[in-house]
């Protein structure tokens, strides 16, 4: 049966990005991809991170501060390790509204495979931002992936905005 995001958002994918990975298996990748302290080791924009402690059988929140974006909350809302999750992003001076966004790793018994990160989102607030950011995030996000890709064995990156 195939993954529906839309359990999670209505919002329309904007962004795909594609890591084609070998040498890890899907639960090495998604151990990287899916620790969120890892962010700043990889990410360009991401400056620090705060994590919050998990309640009962939720999965752990966390702050993330952002060059231009400043202090973003994510929350894990679906976890199937090794192979997806998906989390929101929102904050005060976060620009991106309605934003929810699916990792996922698939792998083959000969540990090569593809990590995908797809971004769903609905508006862009503030005139700047509204010009700006169609322009640096996908600049930045396919940077940051190839920065990502040499964490996890990539060779190939690949980002499509929609």
């Amino acid at each position: 049966m195939a993954f529906d995001i839309t359990e999670f958002t209505k919002a329309k994918l904007q962004m795909e990005c594609k890591i084609h990975f070998k040498d890890n298996s899907a639960q090495e990748v998604f151990d990287i991809m899916g620790n969120p302290e890892l962010i700043t080791e990889w990410y360009l924009l991401a400056e620090s991170v705060k994590m919050h402690p998990a309640i009962g059988d939720e999965e752990a929140s966390f702050n993330v501060v952002f060059t231009f974006f400043g202090d973003v909350y994510e929350k894990v809302l679906y976890w199937q390790p090794p192979l997806r999750y998906v989390y929101l992003a929102q904050g005060p001076n976060f620009p991106i509204k309605d934003y929810v966004a699916e990792i996922e790793v698939v792998a083959d018994e000969n540990n090569c495979g593809v990590m995908t990160w797809r971004l769903y989102y609905q508006d862009i607030e503030g005139e700047n931002f509204k010009r700006i950011i169609p322009t640096l995030i996908p600049a930045m996000n396919k940077a940051s992936m190839e920065k990502l890709s040499e964490f996890i064995g990539g060779y190939k990156v690949d980002c499509v905005i929609y």
